[in-house]
């Protein structure tokens, strides 16, 4: 039975770039994505994102950390069975330094324009949530995801706002 998994992931200033994390392991192996990772039980949100950012990072300080919204996201595999459900929740924050090579993967640095022309190098999801909550202006309290995992990669099925009163029957 495939449970939800709630994660913290973080949208990561560095000066006047973002950071974020190649990672090794699976699933979402060898594609940027952005620092973060489970919540432990009895660890509060925040707790949570502020340590997997040092976690991952190396850094000594997390600044300006900020909510940003919510996303729930299937994982589904090329024969429909759900792989996994995460219950994702999207920060912002500002580092001063990180350390490049983590266990969980490599760390680089990115412009927006830069992530926009290399936007098939990453999650695709993570770039759907990096778009929706890089800017205070455009939070949105809560999405939707799912992407399709076969074996050519992860695909983006949905992203979308969820609208409970327009799915009513």
């Amino acid at each position: 039975m495939t449970k939800m998994v709630p994660i913290a992931i973080t949208i990561l200033r560095c000066g006047d770039r973002y950071l974020f994390l190649q990672r090794r392991n699976p699933p979402y192996e060898n594609l940027w994505s952005m620092v973060g990772g489970k919540v432990g039980i009895g660890e509060h949100i925040q707790n949570a994102a502020i340590r997997e950012v040092m976690e991952e990072t190396g850094t000594p300080e997390v600044k300006n950390y900020e909510y940003r919204g919510l996303v729930s996201e299937r994982l589904v595999e090329s024969d429909g069975s759900l792989s996994a459900h995460f219950l994702i929740f999207v920060s912002y924050a500002e580092i001063l330094s990180f350390s490049e090579n983590h266990r969980e993967g490599d760390l680089a640095l990115f412009t927006e324009d830069e992530v926009v022309s290399t936007k098939g190098q990453f999650l695709p999801s993570d770039y759907q949530m990096f778009k929706c909550f890089k800017d205070k202006e455009s939070i949105h309290s809560i999405y939707e995801a799912e992407l399709l995992h076969d074996d050519n990669g992860y695909h983006l099925i949905y992203y979308r706002e969820s609208d409970y009163e327009a799915r009513r029957y």
